[in-house]
Order: C-alpha cells, then structure tokens, then sequence
C-alpha cells in the first residue's frame, strides 16, 4: 500500500515535472521569438520615431523659410514705384532687419548687381558690386532665390534668401536680398528647434552635398561644424530611414527628412546597438524574475487572459476612431465590468468630448483675429473658395485708417488697439449676412461681398467712411479712413487681381488726400 502511495506520489511528481519542463521549453522558446521579434519591431520603431522627429523639424524650419520668403516678397512688392528713392530703400531695408532678428543684413540691389541701399548695420555694403554666385542666380533668373550655404570674407557662414523688384508695369528693377548668419548658434539652433528626443541621439543637418551645416548631441550644440557625410547613402528619397555611420564612425540607426523650402536634410541618429542592448537586459531580468510566477498562474492567466481583456481590447479598437461621430456611443456599449476598464471608459468619453471641444476652438482661433473677432489673413484665403464657387459677382473692398501710426505715435498702441477694435465693429454692422470681412493686418481691412454690384459697393463704402468720419474713438477723437472699390466676376477672373486693383484703389486714395472712396 505505501509502495502504491510512493508509487503515485512519484508518477505524480513525474508528471509535474514533465509538464514543468514542458511549459520552461514554451516559455524559453516563447521568449527568444519575442526577442527577435521585438528586437525587429524595436528597430523599425526607432527608425520610423528618428524619422517622424526628422520629419518635424524639417517642417519647423519650412515653415521659418516660408514666413520669410513671404516676408521678404512683401517688402520687395512695396520698393517696385520707390527704387529712386534711397531714403525709402533705406527705411524698409531698416524695417525688414528690425521685423526679423533672424536676417543679419537687408540689401537692396539692382539689375546691374550694385547693393543700391542697406540696412544701417550694413551701409558699408551700399556702392558695392556683388559677385556671389546668390547675386548670379537672382540676376540671371528674376526669381526668389535660397541660395546655399557659403562664406564671406570675414569667415561667416551665411545663407541668402532674395525676391525680385519690379516696378508697377512689371519691369525688373533688381532684387531685395536677405542675409541668415548659419555662424550663429542660435540662428540655426532656432530653426531646427533641436532639442533630442532620447539621450544618445544626434541631430544633423546636411546641405545638398552632404557636408554638416549643423549638429547637436547632448549637452552640446555647434554650428557649421567640420565634417561631411556621404549623402549617397539616403537615395533619392525626401525622407526615410537607413543604417550609417556618423562623424565619429559608428554604425546608427538614421532617420531623415529633407526640407521643401531650402532642401538641406535634417538627421536624427542613434547607436544602432543600443536598442538591442538594452531589450536583451530587459529580456534577462523579466525571464529571471517572472518564471516561477509564470509557472504557478500560466494555467489561471490562460483561462482569465481573454474574459479580462475583451472589453481594453474593444476600447482599444475604438481608440483607432477617436475623430469618428459615432464613436461616443459604440464605447458607451462597451460592457466594462471591472474598475480599471470602467475608468478608462469614462476617461475615453471625456478626452473624445474635450478633443472634438478642443479641435473646434483651434479651428476658430486659428481662422480669427483675436483682437477683432473678424477673419484673419488665413482664415480669408481658407473660406475665400467657398465664395467664389457660390457667387457670379463680387464685389471687393479695402481700407485701413489714415495715419494710423500717428494716432499709436500719439496717444500709445492701447488707444490703437481701440481704434481698431471700433472700427470693426463698424464694419460689422454695416455688413450682411455672407459678406466675409477680414483684418489682413495692422490696420487694414477686407471686405469680400458676394453678389454686390459696385454701386452698392461704392455706397457701402461711402456709408462706412461717412460713420467713421462721424464717429469719436475712444481715446484718439475723429478718425477717418481710405477705401478702395473694385469688383470681379470669379467665373473669368483671378482673385488676386481683384485684391491688387482693390490695394492700388486704396493707395490712390490716400494719395488723392484720403478720407475718400476710390474706385477702379
């Protein structure tokens, strides 16, 4: 009988055993399929995340380059009808450079390539005849130019962004050139906005030769560094990720993006073995510390593993919809029978009703002008289509408020600020039901008005400047404003056109006296 009771207690054992050794080998196997599995999703994810982080400041610095080409066009626009008149060169050279910090010189040169005006921190440039392969473009192309990278004479590192001048019937008159110190830390740093997403990370940026503009690491940023990669390796690809070696010749794991604007490539690199290094340690120490709980509760999490995790995994599957309509209510019909699942359901339906909260306010606040209420410059040319199919006629008008940088030399920027703050509400009143008013900046103002005939224009705009003229501003007393009429049938003319008759309008204007409604 005890030989019988040994007999099972080892069989038993024996069993135990073998299915102890059995779920170590599916737990071994297990763990070293999900550490080449891991080890690949690991790296691909750290390739796609260093691409994603390239991608984002490429488009950090577009979007510098664009606001200043944009920037530098407008200025260029204004000097067109002034290029005789250096004191005028001057002045907006000077504006320009004091507008943006980034610009470390404004010149001002004509057809022949002679810097006819500067700003005041580079007057010693003005009589010079440039010979920079930048000066050749913008000569030869009549055409914005970005010219690349390159130094000067007194060694800095410079960039140079240009725009043609042309006068009122189109003539070429030369070029406004804009001068980016790459020199400069800070410059460079500001544009690329590198501040690392993990601590073993470099950030590189190339020109199209492949030689370093700039880099950073952690705990140091240099700027035009020495060095140069081998650009061949990227293909012909915008953006995407490779394996490489950087300046110090190790082997990384490289994501990039190349900017629209300047076309240099930005790189976010790391070890290409750190990733791997660390997942083993961490494969080790969660083998090590979870294989006798493993054992006792593989059984108990096979049968639980499901039943608990439906309702996170049908939450989950609903997080992928979060921009949906419907979304609210098919998570509302998750069944989530334990706390966790419960809180993370009530979290979900807040965070989807602050998200859809959130993405309407950035919309208005990113299409309006917060001092005024009215459409900004974005939000004009955004809604500006939906008029433009919907009208055959339509009717255009611009003003902005005669001397008004006097009225903010005198009585301060606040009573400013009122000024147009009133003046909106003006044109508020006087406007109807699907006309599209907007502040296009300072003191200038829009009005599209769809289906109006320019005679109903031309009243709107008498009636507007009778109410101001009229009317005592907080703070700065009687103001009067210039008005510009003109009107365009979408079907067979270009908006832009309509907004430059407008503008010429408005100048004629005040050049006839202001206080006035000008039509053309």
């Amino acid at each position: 009988m005890d030989q019988q009771r040994r007999f099972a207690f080892n069989l038993k054992r024996l069993i135990l055993l073998l299915a102890l050794v059995s779920t170590v080998i599916t737990l071994l196997s297990s763990y070293l399929a999900i550490f080449q599995v891991e080890k690949k999703l690991l790296i691909e994810s750290s390739l796609r995340a260093s691409q994603s982080y390239a991608t984002r400041l490429s488009l950090t610095a577009d979007l510098f380059f664009n606001a200043a080409q944009k920037q530098v066009a407008y200025s260029a626009d204004l000097l067109g009808d002034e290029f005789d008149n250096i004191d005028a060169l001057t002045e907006e050279a000077d504006r320009l450079h004091i507008q943006s910090k980034r610009f470390s010189s404004v010149l001002v040169v004509d057809k022949t390539g002679v810097v006819r005006a500067a700003s005041r921190n580079s007057a010693d440039m003005v009589g010079i005849k440039l010979v920079s392969d930048a000066n050749t473009a913008a000569l030869s192309t009549h055409n914005p130019v970005l010219s690349s990278p390159f130094r000067t004479e007194q060694g800095n590192h410079i960039i140079v962004l240009s725009a043609p001048v042309r006068n009122a019937r189109g003539g070429y008159m030369g070029y406004l050139a804009t001068e980016i110190d790459l020199s400069k830390s800070s410059i460079v740093d500001s544009l690329i906005n590198a501040h690392n997403y993990r601590k073993d990370a470099y950030i590189y940026v190339i020109d199209h030769e492949g030689d370093v503009l700039y880099r950073a690491a952690s705990g140091w940023i240099e700027s035009a560094p020495e060095g140069r990669l081998n650009k061949a390796q990227l293909g012909d690809k915008t953006q995407g990720f490779v394996r490489m070696k950087n300046l110090q010749g190790e082997e990384s794991l490289v994501g990039f993006s190349t900017m629209d604007v300047a076309g240099w490539t930005v790189l976010v690199l790391h070890p290409a073995q750190a990733d791997v290094i660390l997942l083993y340690h961490v494969m080790m120490q969660v083998l090590f510390y979870t294989l006798p709980i493993v054992i006792l509760v593989f059984i108990g999490i096979w049968l639980l593993t499901r039943y608990i995790s439906r309702p996170l995994r049908q939450l989950a599957s609903r997080a992928d919809t979060m921009d949906s309509k419907d979304v609210s209510k098919e998570i509302e019909q998750v069944n989530a029978w334990y706390y966790e699942s419960s809180k993370l359901k009530t979290v979900m339906l807040q965070g989807i009703r602050l998200l859809h909260q959130r993405i309407e306010k950035l919309s208005t606040e990113a299409h309006t002008d917060p001092m005024t209420g009215l459409l900004n410059r974005r939000g004009f040319y955004e809604l500006v289509d939906k008029q433009l199919t919907e009208s055959a006629r339509i009717a255009v008008i611009t003003l902005d408020i005669d001397h008004f940088k006097k009225i903010n030399d005198t009585y301060g920027h606040d009573v400013g600020d009122v000024v147009i703050t009133q003046l909106a509400q003006l044109i508020l009143d006087s406007s109807r039901e699907g006309d599209l008013l907007c502040r296009m900046g300072g003191e200038e103002f829009l009005l599209l008005l769809p289906g109006a005939s320019v005679t109903q224009a031309i009243q709107l705009a008498e009636r507007l400047r009778r109410q101001v003229e009229s009317r005592h501003f907080d703070g700065a007393g009687n103001v009067t404003i210039s008005l510009g009429v003109t009107h365009f049938y979408p079907e067979r003319d270009n908006i832009d056109g309509a907004l430059k008759t407008a503008d010429k309008a408005l100048y004629q204007a005040k050049n006839e006296g202001r206080n006035r409604v000008i039509n053309l």
